[in-house]
């Protein structure tokens, strides 16, 4: 593993760590209180991804030489298939969407990590057949944020409604950028090295996790409760 590839798994692990830490206090300073699930979700989010960056720093959950052509970093997919539901939950309950459009979403979401996780197992050509797949199944996904959870957020109040629609475009413009990843990716094309792409992905899931979580519970305690569905908007 070369030290540019050290060196942002580090980021990624202390970054992840730092975020754990202070969604941790947050929930801790919020308990018994409503909306307080929103950043006990954040910490156990953040402390996954920092367990996973901290089990590929030390080569637990790497495979050096995969196939005799890439380095195969499944650490990587063990994080995303367990926090990015999560990620979706949060946006599901602040839209106020049914809970069974919320399984369903959560659902795909985990159909499109494991997708990716067959797409990078493969070899070429079969792997491109399985991230067009994935795609597929992140399609979905944002055609369920931009519509059913969309309309749900629509008849909630203007504060829970602005929430949704920055919590939302944030993640989507994100999610966007990891397919991107992946195929200039050495799983890909092989356009980029291991480092590059270990430093995208590391930027990405910090934004996606620890800057998510900030915007999220920065939130006034008044809109999360709302938010939560505990206290009528």
């Amino acid at each position: 593993m070369s030290s540019g590839t050290q060196l942002w798994l580090w980021i990624g692990f202390v970054g992840m760590a730092f975020g754990s830490i202070v969604f941790g206090l947050k929930a801790a300073a919020q308990h018994r209180k409503e909306g307080m699930e929103f950043a006990l979700v954040s910490f156990f989010i953040t402390l996954w991804a920092a367990a996973m960056y901290l089990s590929m720093l030390l080569g637990e959950t790497v495979l050096f030489n995969f196939k005799g052509q890439h380095t195969l970093f499944w650490g990587r997919y063990l994080d995303w298939v367990i926090t990015t539901p999560l990620l979706v939950m949060d946006l599901g309950i602040i839209a106020g969407a049914r809970p069974k459009l919320i399984a369903g979403v959560m659902a795909a979401d985990v159909f499109m990590i494991v997708t990716g996780v067959i797409a990078t197992l493969e070899g070429s050509p079969t792997n491109y057949l399985w991230y067009v797949i994935s795609c597929g199944a992140f399609l979905a996904i944002l055609g369920a944020l931009l519509t059913e959870f969309s309309v749900a957020a629509h008849r909630r109040n203007g504060k829970i409604n602005r929430l949704f629609q920055k919590l939302r475009n944030t993640l989507i413009v994100l999610w966007f950028c990891y397919p991107i990843v992946w195929i200039l990716g050495e799983e890909g094309l092989g356009i980029v090295n291991v480092a590059v792409e270990t430093a995208c992905y590391a930027i990405l899931d910090l934004c996606a996790k620890v800057g998510y979580g900030f915007i999220l519970t920065s939130t006034s305690l008044d809109v999360l409760a709302q938010a939560s569905g505990l206290r009528q908007d």
